[in-house]
């Protein structure tokens, strides 16, 4: 019996995560702070296809600022991208999968 490489083993655990629903990835910070250029953000992925964007501001009166960037319309007259804007980071995420669940109701 053939033993299975653990780089197949990664891929197929990766390729069945981004089927299933929702996935989250960092980008250029793995934890909670920026990169060394004052970098920070997470990207939605849906069955495996790129739906939104949030990066994080750093303001200095506001605090942290999360923008969300959401790459689907919400509705039959929008462009397919949202741009709006949090104070937290669930917040911007439970709106992104909300907006995608009603646009997934719309559509399908």
């Amino acid at each position: 019996m053939k033993k299975e490489s653990n780089t197949t083993t990664v891929s197929n655990e990766i390729n069945t995560l981004l089927t299933t629903g929702f996935s989250w990835q960092s980008r250029y910070s793995r934890n909670e702070e920026s990169d060394k250029h004052g970098r920070w953000a997470r990207l939605c992925f849906y069955r495996g296809l790129l739906i939104a964007w949030i990066s994080r501001i750093d303001h200095i009166d506001r605090g942290r600022i999360y923008t969300v960037k959401d790459f689907f319309p919400t509705n039959g007259n929008d462009m397919p991208e949202y741009v709006g804007t949090e104070f937290e980071f669930g917040k911007a995420k439970e709106g992104v999968e909300k907006r995608f669940n009603e646009f997934l109701k719309t559509c399908c």
